[in-house]
């Protein structure tokens, strides 16, 4: 009795080790997952659901907005206002509705769908000031029948209205530490970033890309 008394806790003895060693349990199956998605929540950088997706800006405005992701498209309206989102994941579109002067700075935020501009303004002329985005990543814009533009702080590719352009496509170019001088040719010269815009003159459709030298960045 005693031998079978020692081999019964041998055996479950050696069974409760190879347990350790083995398959998970579900315990430990909850417990790897909980892990992981709090790896997950901290590789999100400390994003959190942004619960506002409307942004009505006064005239004149500046507003900053940081860490949140955006499940839903987010709309900017107001004249000549300013609104920065810092570290932000947009899982829609951004629209920016302005006709004048506003622009939607988008600073280590990523864009899953379009920068789209949405105003009646079309005709106008290249001294307007536009709405406009800021970039410092690559992005899809769209502004099919009104005026816009993107600043790209780089040389990355922008894609506007499905057709992509970089600095090299550039045709006028401006150094700032001698503005007096104006637009010249651009033809290689350096740069810090450059601008897609596009506008409606005496009816006629215009799309121009520019870049720009500032001392300052």
């Amino acid at each position: 009795m005693k031998k079978m008394a020692v081999l019964f806790l041998t055996m479950c003895l050696l069974l409760a080790l190879g347990g350790c060693g083995g398959g998970q349990t579900d315990t430990d199956q909850q417990a790897e997952a909980q892990t992981q998605t709090q790896t997950a929540e901290s590789e999100e950088g400390g994003k959190q659901t942004a619960t506002e997706y409307t942004f009505a800006l006064a005239d004149g405005e500046q507003k900053d907005v940081s860490d949140l992701i955006f499940e839903q498209d987010v709309t900017v309206s107001g004249e000549n206002a300013q609104i920065t989102f810092v570290n932000c994941e947009f899982q829609g579109n951004v629209i920016n509705t302005a006709s004048e002067g506003t622009r939607v700075i988008l600073q280590g935020s990523t864009v899953n769908g379009q920068c789209v501009f949405q105003s009646d303004m079309k005709e106008t002329t290249m001294e307007w000031s536009f709405p406009k985005f800021l970039v410092d990543a690559p992005v899809d814009a769209a502004a099919e029948d009104c005026i816009g533009s993107v600043i790209a702080f780089g040389d990355f590719e922008i894609t506007w209205n499905g057709q992509p352009y970089k600095m090299q496509d550039a045709t006028l170019f401006v150094d700032l530490s001698n503005a007096d001088a104006g637009f010249v040719p651009y033809e290689g010269q350096e740069a810090n970033y450059f601008c897609v815009a596009q506008w409606w003159e005496n009816g006629e459709q215009q799309v121009l890309v520019e870049c720009e030298y500032d001392p300052n960045l």
